[in-house]
């Protein structure tokens, strides 16, 4: 379950090339004489998937190849958790991208082009009063993303704390081991203090953060849905939450539980989580997010700086309530 984060095309140009390369291959017979164009890579894991823009009969679209054969079933998976959804997120303001094409034998999927920027990248060209609003509107995108699945189930808290403790042991960097060991300690200390009766779940997002989200002004449109299996509500809002704050997003100026206080309020507030909801599941989710996102090795400084920050103040929130 452990993730590294690798998404700079930058770090992995040879594979970029060889992705292109037998991407062109790939679509040129499933496609059988349709006019397309490849053009540049959007985003790329190694040994699981590469994303290029390009055309599709004249029309804008992306695409994404599977790499390796596991990757090729979870792209099956993807493509129809994307179907499911279209139809009732394909109407503006909050919607995803159209689902066009899969060739489930190559995994290969093509879907049209999502419209604007990501946006955390949207927020940084705003004064800092300005993000709430947009915040609010990715709240309200997970909300109707998830609600006709929501439902209630006893917790499973153990496999989280399972795979945050294999991730700790896997992280690089020297500078952030200290303070997430102490994130750890205080997690399994939460662990055995959120002993609820259940919790709610629902069809995940599985990849929810703010630059999954185009915004182009006016309509937002998720991208990159990876889940078809129910997990615990507040691990979505806990990634999206996670990754602002990793990358220095803190628009109200405050932290709780390490991450910006003021989007944290916006989330508890749309979604009506209880005070064991947002003071003792989503916490625990936080405090998972942080760990099992594995810094690259050759990951720029001033992220690391913005990751120990985190972790520091996370460690100090979760003593306080545990």
């Amino acid at each position: 379950m452990t993730v590294v984060e690798t998404s700079n095309i930058e770090l992995f140009p040879e594979e970029a090339r060889a992705a292109l390369d037998r991407l062109g291959h790939v679509a040129a017979a499933a496609l059988q004489g349709r006019s397309f164009s490849l053009g540049p890579a959007l985003h790329l894991v190694p040994a699981r998937h590469a994303v290029f823009r390009g055309t599709l009969e004249g029309a804008d679209v992306v695409f994404r190849l599977a790499l390796s054969a596991q990757a090729q079933k979870t792209s099956a998976g993807e493509w129809a958790e994307l179907t499911r959804v279209w139809p009732y997120m394909s109407a503006p303001p909050l919607t995803v991208q159209k689902p066009l094409f899969h060739a489930p034998d190559s995994g290969l999927t093509i879907t049209a082009l999502a419209r604007g920027e990501g946006l955390l990248a949207a927020l940084w060209q705003l004064d800092p009063e300005a993000r709430h609003a947009p915040i609010a509107r990715a709240a309200d995108w997970l909300h109707k993303f998830t609600a006709p699945s929501i439902e209630t189930r006893p917790p499973n808290r153990r496999p989280w704390r399972v795979w945050a403790e294999k991730a700790v042991e896997k992280q690089p960097h020297a500078s952030l081991r200290s303070a997430e060991a102490q994130v750890l300690q205080k997690m399994k200390k939460l662990y055995r203090q959120i002993d609820h009766p259940e919790w709610r779940v629902a069809l995940a997002h599985g990849d929810f953060h703010l630059n999954n989200l185009f915004w182009d002004g006016q309509t937002l449109t998720g991208i990159d849905l990876g889940a078809t299996n129910h997990a615990p509500l507040y691990k979505d809002i806990a990634r999206a939450l996670v990754h602002m704050a990793r990358r220095g997003m803190l628009p109200s100026g405050a932290r709780r539980f390490g991450v910006d206080a003021g989007a944290i309020d916006t989330f508890c507030a749309r979604f009506a989580l209880s005070e064991i909801e947002a003071n003792g599941f989503l916490p625990y989710f936080i405090a998972f997010e942080t760990l099992i996102k594995v810094e690259h090795p050759q990951m720029p400084q001033a992220r690391l700086d913005h990751a120990l920050a985190m972790s520091e103040a996370l460690a100090s929130d979760l003593k306080d309530i545990t």
